[in-house]
């Protein structure tokens, strides 16, 4: 029997240089705007699909515990982050968090994954199920065991660390 297709990740990079985001985030709410983010992002990275749904309760609740702040605070943070293009507009809209630069930055992850990188969620008007979210439909429950999905090459990583190749402002915080 195949293992069930993994569409969550372990790790993502943490680059130590900071873009435009996370120094408006520092600037506007200090040390909780960063440690928001920073945790919104492993949220995201645990979260099937890599989209969070804030809701209900205990998904709202959940968020709010884990970045120790408000809900008021976590709203506030959440649509600068927005306004920002950091996280998605018309899903927050719709209070779906989803992040393209996120995904786009741990892409390699899912390389060797035969379900593919998670897609971005589809808010359909039309149809009124599951709350008028669609997502990719996956295709089936197998993961590529061959190799270990999940292996930094010393190439890529010291390539991606040098200055001169990397647009700080384009990356997700």
């Amino acid at each position: 029997m195949a293992r069930p297709k993994k569409e969550t990740v372990d790790y993502f990079p943490h680059i130590i240089k900071h873009g435009k985001t996370i120094t408006i985030l520092e600037n506007r709410f200090g040390n909780d705007g960063y440690a928001f983010w920073f945790k919104l992002l492993e949220i995201l990275g645990s979260t099937k699909g890599h989209s969070y749904r804030y809701e209900n309760t205990t998904n709202i609740e959940f968020l709010l515990a884990k970045t120790n702040v408000s809900q008021d605070k976590a709203e506030k943070i959440l649509n600068l982050l927005a306004e920002l293009d950091a996280i998605d507009k018309e899903l927050w809209e719709n209070n779906i968090i989803w992040s393209d630069n996120f995904v786009e930055n741990i892409e390699d992850v899912y390389k060797k994954r035969s379900n593919g990188l998670p897609q971005k969620p589809v808010i359909d008007n039309i149809n009124s199920q599951d709350n008028g979210l669609s997502e990719r439909k996956q295709d089936n429950n197998e993961v590529n065991d061959n190799e270990n999905s999940q292996t930094k090459l010393k190439e890529t990583k010291q390539n991606q660390n040098k200055d001169e190749d990397f647009n700080y402002d384009n990356f997700y915080y």
